[in-house]
């Protein structure tokens, strides 16, 4: 994403990565869990924080089976003094189904952004992605990072503000077969965060300041504009008729102003020649 920005890569301590291990045989048992620690990224004013790394994040889905349902969550927050626009990018770095044998794996994928007052936003909520069941694409997890290919827009957090990211993914224990238990999912979740653009601020008076924010590759430009307005007192209609009638009033005194020096003129004369 072209943008100016404060990012954060999931991928090492700051990590958040999904591993999905190899399933065991026996009997499948639904079990709801839920990850035990507040995960937390944070961007302090000058770069990103986080408190969990991709190892604690595997450890909680390690029992994960087929039936099961996964849910966690990731909270953001702005402890800088700006207020920041938040970003999100989901990538799957391998599908269950890449490298196995096995085919029509089903899996029910929803991803929910919370903001500061409690207003949920579904991201992306699939029902049943790949599989045997409401859809035979058999592209499995691939199939459900199709709408978050770039950066998706989170909210805008003002300084102190948090929100929060919340990814559930449930494995439809029916449509597990055996070849799943040697193959890994891993599911990656970037992080990005730029200051928010300025609103446009307009001074309204004889000349009108318009401020104008032009984002490059690399830089943020603020630029000051002046237009200089013509001060406008109504409709022209009435003042072209006015005009119109002082220049024909105006010929009007000329002609007889004329006509009375011509009549004088020839007074004089007159009184001369008697």
């Amino acid at each position: 994403m072209r943008k100016k920005m404060c990012s954060l890569i999931l991928a090492s301590a700051c990590s958040a990565a999904l591993v999905v291990p190899a399933w065991c045989m026996g009997p499948v048992h639904a079990e709801e869990l839920t990850g035990s620690r507040n995960w937390l990224v944070e961007f302090d004013g000058e770069e990103m924080q986080s408190n969990f790394s991709s190892d604690e994040m595997a450890e909680e889905i390690y029992g994960i089976l087929p039936g099961d349902t996964m849910d966690l969550q990731v909270a953001i927050k702005n402890s800088g003094e700006e207020a920041m626009d938040w970003y999100l990018s989901n990538e799957i770095l391998q599908s269950l189904e890449e490298g196995s044998e096995a085919e029509g794996g089903a899996y029910t994928y929803r991803l929910v952004y919370t903001d500061d007052a409690g207003e949920e936003t579904i991201l992306y909520d699939s029902n049943t992605v790949g599989g045997e069941g409401a859809s035979q694409s058999g592209e499995g997890l691939h199939q459900a990072t199709d709408a978050l290919l770039d950066f998706l827009y989170l909210d805008q957090l003002a300084p102190g503000a948090d929100g929060e990211v919340n990814l559930s993914v449930t494995l439809d224990g029916e449509t597990q077969g055996n070849g799943y238990q040697n193959t890994l999912a891993a599911l990656q979740m970037n992080f990005a965060a730029e200051t928010a653009a300025p609103e446009t601020i307009t001074q309204k008076g004889e000349d009108q300041i318009v401020e104008r924010t032009e984002r490059g590759e690399n830089t943020v430009t603020t630029v000051y504009e002046t237009q200089h307005q013509t001060p406008k007192t109504g409709d022209t209609a009435p003042l072209l008729i006015l005009s119109a009638l002082m220049l024909f009033s105006g010929i009007v005194l000329l002609v007889f102003a004329v006509l009375y020096f011509k009549k004088h003129r020839r007074s004089g004369e007159g009184g001369l020649q008697s």
